[in-house]
Parts: C-alpha cells; sequence; structure tokens
C-alpha cells in the first residue's frame, strides 16, 4: 500500500523507540526469550486462531466489523504475521510502522477501542497458559512487555483522533465566542386542545464563522465547560433570545443548567436583561431535573428571585428520576415537561404511559401544566391526544428553526 493512503499515521524514530522500549525496560535478554519460544508459538497458532475467533464472535456486533468469509480468512492472516511478530526478536522502526498501520487501519473501518483491548487480553491469556504449561517460565515477563508495548502503540491513533477531535472542538467553539455566532433555533410548542402555536423552545446551535456549518451545543457541553467558555456561550444565547422576543409578543423558554443558577456573573447578567425586557412574563426558564442539582436550596432561591422578576418555572424531563421528586415538588413549576423517553416509547410501553398518567396526575395536585416533549410519530401523536396533557411539542408537529424565520414571519 502506497505510503500516501496513511497521512494520519505516526512513523516512529529510533529515539521515539528507545524512549518506549526503555519505559517499558524490555531487554536484549526479553528479545532473546521471545526469539526462543517462536517455534513453540507457530505451532499452537491453529489453536490459537481457533480459540481467538470463537471469543471476539461472542461479542456482540463483532461481525459488524468481520462479516464474511473473505474478510475473515485476511483477518486470520494479519493476526497470523502479527502474532509471529511478537517472538521475532526485531523490534525496530519497521515493526512499530507496522503496528502504526494497524491501529490506522482500526480506526479507519470504525473499530471500537474496547475489541482491540478485549482481543490483547484473550492473546495474552492464551500465552500465559501456553507458557505455563510448557514451563518455559523465562519468556511470561517479556512476552508481558510486549504485549503492553503493543496495546499502547494500537491505541495510539485512537489517542490522535480523540486529541485532534478536541482541538477541533475547541477552535470552534473559540471561533463562535470571538465572532458571536451562537444561533438560537427555536422549537414551537403548540396546545393540545387546537394545535396553536403558544411559546417557543429556545435552543443553542453553534455557527461556524468560517464554513458557516450550524452544530448542536450538545456536543461541545463538556469541552466548553473544561475551558470555561460555556458561560460565553450562554450570554450570547440569553443576549441573542431576549433581543428578539423583546421585538414581538411570542412567550419563549430558554434551559437553564445548575451551573448556569449558581453562577454569580451569569445572575447579574441574567438579571440586567430581564429588567429590561418588556413583558417578563413572556420568560419561561426550564431547569433540568437531575442528580447534577447539588443544592436544591440554592435553585429554589434562584426560582423565587425570577418568580419575583415576573418569569415562570418549568422542570425539564420530570420523570426521568424520581430519586429527587420531594425537592422539585418545592420549586412549584407553572410547568411540567414530561421526559422526552418516556413520550417516545407511548406507542410500545406500557410502563411508560402508566408514568405518563402519574406525572400528569402528579402535576394536577401542583396546579401546574404540562408539556409533552418528543412527540415523533403519529402514533405517539395520537396517544398523547388522548391524554390530559396541556401542550404537545416534537418533530412530528414541527421541527426546530432559526429564530430568524420567526422574525420574518412577524415582519
Amino acid at each position: 500500500m502506497h505510503h500516501s493512503d496513511y497521512k494520519k499515521i505516526h512513523y516512529f524514530n529510533e529515539i521515539e523507540i528507545a524512549q518506549m522500549i526503555k519505559h517499558y525496560r524490555f531487554t536484549k535478554e526479553d528479545a532473546q526469550a521471545l526469539v526462543a519460544v517462536q517455534v513453540l508459538a507457530e505451532d499452537n497458532i491453529p489453536l490459537l486462531l481457533s480459540g481467538f475467533y470463537e471469543f471476539i464472535f461472542s461479542f456482540e456486533h463483532a461481525t459488524t466489523f468481520i462479516n464474511n468469509e473473505v474478510l475473515i480468512e485476511k483477518h486470520k492472516e494479519g493476526i497470523k504475521a502479527w502474532f509471529l511478530a511478537l517472538f521475532s526478536g526485531k523490534y525496530d522502526e519497521h515493526y512499530f510502522h507496522d503496528l502504526s498501520i494497524i491501529s490506522e487501519t482500526h480506526v479507519k473501518v470504525g473499530l471500537p477501542s474496547h475489541y482491540v483491548n478485549t482481543a490483547f487480553s484473550y492473546v495474552r491469556q492464551f500465552l500465559v497458559k501456553l507458557l505455563l504449561e510448557t514451563k518455559n517460565l523465562n519468556a511470561l515477563s517479556a512476552m508481558h512487555k510486549i504485549i503492553d508495548i503493543n496495546l499502547d502503540i494500537l491505541s495510539l491513533t485512537y489517542k490522535e483522533e480523540k486529541k485532534q477531535k478536541l482541538l477541533k472542538d475547541i477552535v470552534l467553539i473559540k471561533r463562535v465566542v470571538n465572532a458571536k455566532t451562537v444561533i438560537p433555533y427555536i422549537q414551537p410548542i403548540v396546545n393540545n386542545k387546537d394545535e396553536k402555536v403558544v411559546k417557543y423552545e429556545c435552543l443553542m446551535r453553534l455557527q461556524d464563522p468560517i464554513t458557516g456549518e450550524i452544530h448542536s451545543i450538545y456536543p461541545y457541553l463538556h469541552t466548553a465547560k473544561t475551558i470555561l467558555l460555556y458561560e460565553d456561550l450562554m450570554h450570547l444565547m440569553i443576549e441573542k433570545c431576549f433581543d428578539i422576543f423583546n421585538a414581538n409578543n411570542a412567550t419563549f423558554s430558554i434551559n437553564l443548567s445548575y451551573e448556569d443558577i449558581v453562577s454569580s456573573s451569569f445572575y447579574k447578567h441574567l438579571h440586567k436583561k430581564i429588567k429590561a425586557f418588556s413583558n417578563p412574563e413572556r420568560i419561561i426558564f426550564e431547569i433540568l431535573e437531575t442528580d447534577s442539582i447539588m443544592d436544591f436550596n440554592i435553585v429554589l432561591a434562584f426560582i423565587i428571585e425570577m418568580r419575583k422578576l415576573g418569569c415562570r418555572i418549568a422542570i425539564d424531563d420530570f420523570g426521568s428520576g424520581y430519586s429527587n421528586i420531594e425537592n422539585i415538588l418545592k420549586f412549584k413549576p407553572d410547568f411540567i415537561k414530561i421526559d422526552g423517553s418516556l413520550i417516545k416509547d407511548l406507542d410500545h410501553s406500557k410502563e411508560s404511559f402508566h408514568i405518563v398518567k402519574n406525572v400528569i396526575n402528579i402535576a394536577k395536585d401542583m396546579h401546574a401544566e404540562t408539556i409533552a416533549e418528543y412527540v415523533h410519530n403519529q402514533e405517539v401523536y395520537d396517544i398523547v391526544k388522548g391524554l390530559d396533557i396541556d401542550y404537545l411539542q416534537g418533530y412530528y408537529l414541527e421541527k426546530p428553526f432559526p429564530i430568524t424565520e420567526l422574525i420574518d414571519t412577524m415582519r
């Protein structure tokens, strides 16, 4: 295969190889000990391969990556060559280059890293048993070292891919913050009785200022929080949503996390924007029912302050877990959004149906209105229409769209 086909491959030089071998304390004596059992390893290849594939194919989805006789035979030849090379005694640039090619191939075909780890675990156990039974104890330590070196190299491309993705994510987030290209999308919430739009949920999207590509915030949330740019994104989101909705009469909701609520700087920014808003009763804050709420008293104090300013409160994903229900009830929410995982399963899960009915009853006792999110098909739609739910939301009714489209319709 031409070298240009492997642009991502890490080519190891002599210094890097020497450092790795030194790190694992792999000595000339270790290499000699492996060469001494090379014939033994070769004689046992049929036994290794039969057990190896029986073991690998016992795992779900393994056939996704090795799914026909031609691929199996090709894979067997590759495993055989790799296995024999363990005992070659030659651990030079060529050896490490071949390992890098194997690693890159695994990533290209989408082989999960845990399959690699599982395969190594089987080979290691096979060799331990073989060396103990044949009393080749001198080769045991050397075998563990070369397996560990191999595992390190074969995991390298996965690590590089992960690192490259992280760098790309960081660059995108910084670009968005600097260019202020947070784009609010909105999804209508309709009245269950007449299906008229009564409010909109605001959803954060990131627009790459260079390519114009739109991304959901969710895959970037953890990274944004890690590099301390999440609050900058939320500031931009609040700015744009408040400015746009201040120019019309629509009601809208914005999702807030526990991190938002406990941040004093974010609270000051939010408080300032609410005070300048024409009608705060049109603002709804959706707070996620989650175990990440560390201090319910802080959240309760925030809710009390928001209500003083005229805003309303919704509890999002209600029903996803009942561990906090007693504390959640203290919030006395205006709206309860029933967890989407329950709604989407209504057409085939009796358990979800019963939980949803219980949530509706709880909401009524709290004098809170209910919203069914994730109404995604005709079957679920028909069921929620028949339930005593106040509002509906989901792709079956309408997908999220840029907030600018709402502006265009109101001109």
